[in-house]
């Protein structure tokens, strides 16, 4: 599984509408950058109380980039 699908998968679960979630993947030199964007007051559900969520999505996508000798950024997007 790449990153793309782990956090697709874990958000899509999370949300009331999961064909809303959208991940675009910019490559860049060193790391690579997953944009998130869902749908229309869901924004929430994905950052949790005080970015809880948010944070454990991103320390277990870290783990598999690390893994794979690359680094991952996820941004959520509104």
């Amino acid at each position: 599984m790449t990153e793309k699908d782990i956090v697709e998968t874990i958000v899509k679960n999370l949300v009331d509408n999961p064909s809303a979630v959208n991940i675009n993947v910019v490559d860049g030199e060193k790391s690579t950058i997953l944009e998130l964007k869902v749908g229309a007051g869901e924004v929430g559900k994905v950052i949790g109380k005080r970015g809880v969520i948010a944070k454990s999505i991103r320390t277990i996508v870290n783990a598999v980039a690390v893994k794979n000798g690359r680094r991952v950024i996820l941004e959520i997007l509104d």
